[in-house]
């Protein structure tokens, strides 16, 4: 199974970049990851096409499952 945790923020353009984390801690708490993307923000460490980001928006754990089929 992967876990990859999703995060959008708003940036200051109105439009919306995400961020993924592949195989993300299995404790993450929605405070602890509303408090990371603060972080973000308050530190001004990404420009995505010009803009800068501005406001979280939204965070999801996105799971998928492989499964092998067997073509013998």
């Amino acid at each position: 199974m992967r876990r990859v945790l999703q995060m959008t923020f708003k940036k200051t353009d109105d439009r919306l970049a995400r961020i993924n984390v592949n195989d993300s801690r299995l404790d993450l708490t929605p405070q602890d990851v509303k408090t990371a993307m603060e972080n973000m923000i308050d530190q001004n460490i990404f420009k995505v096409g010009g803009a800068e980001f501005a406001a979280v928006e939204e965070a999801k754990v996105i799971v998928t499952q492989e499964e092998v089929l067997d073509l013998q």
